[in-house]
């Protein structure tokens, strides 16, 4: 076999050896380094540098100026980045920062359905560790869908996040597609369950267990008692719970 033959025999050979995937969690410091500041990187493992260094500032920031950085991989970066890398972003690359609360406005129906379905794309790709995190800390779009995740750790992370408010607390109480555990924590909390609005979602929510329904049915008023007795959505213990203080109150205002 001449040179020449030896050399196509090897080149073949080799050609064909599958390649070892690419491992963003083991790169040693240099060879990212060196991957961040390569123009040539392919956007594919750029996203997998993202999700490996959501929580490195630095790295991020390195990212966030990599031309090949597709738009998908952006948002996840201004998604599950630390606060600092969403102002990084906002003035480096035009792009819609999802990690920000807006106001609600009626007009920008649209690019909130186009958001929402964005920010769900980014939370389907996050590991378990990144879907606390963002339910810890992140925007209202987030909130509203992680509260609805199966794992417990995830959906109750949720209501530690101090970006909470009032109105989607009573959200959450009033839904019926959430588990007890939600609610559970949502009446066990005081600052929320002393307010009239949540505690009165929690007592008209079937899906909250009776143990925690039937001792707020004491703090309803006379109106809702009324139409608590009559509606056939609500537990048994609900309702008699709520005709027994009725009957007492009528009585009292008798005497």
């Amino acid at each position: 076999m001449d040179s020449h033959s030896k050399w196509k025999y090897v080149i073949a050979r080799f050609s064909t050896r599958k390649q070892i995937p690419f491992d963003a969690d083991h790169c040693s410091p240099l060879t990212l380094r060196h991957m961040l500041l390569d123009v040539r990187t392919p956007s594919s493992i750029l996203d997998n540098i993202a999700r490996a260094y959501c929580d490195d500032g630095d790295v991020l920031c390195d990212l966030v100026r990599c031309p090949n950085l597709s738009e998908p991989t952006l948002a996840f970066i201004a998604l599950a980045g630390p606060e600092e890398i969403k102002k990084f972003i906002s003035g480096t690359r035009c792009v819609d920062v999802v990690a920000q609360d807006a106001p609600d406005n009626k007009a920008a129906d649209g690019g909130r359905d186009t958001k929402k379905l964005n920010v769900m794309q980014q939370i389907n790709r996050m590991t378990k560790p990144q879907k606390i995190k963002l339910a810890l800390s992140g925007p209202k779009e987030a909130r509203g869908l992680l509260i609805r995740e199966k794992n417990k750790q995830i959906s109750l992370s949720v209501l530690e996040n101090p970006r909470l408010t009032d109105g989607e607390v009573d959200f959450f109480a009033k839904s019926t597609s959430l588990g007890e555990d939600v609610l559970r924590k949502i009446a066990a909390n005081p600052e929320w369950s002393r307010k009239y609005a949540i505690a009165q979602a929690l007592v008209y929510n079937a899906k909250t267990p009776p143990g925690i329904s039937v001792p707020l049915v004491n703090r309803m008023n006379d109106r809702d008692l009324g139409m608590l007795e009559k509606n056939r959505n609500v537990s048994e213990a609900v309702r008699k719970a709520a005709r027994g203080i009725f009957t007492r109150r009528k009585h009292s205002m008798r005497r």
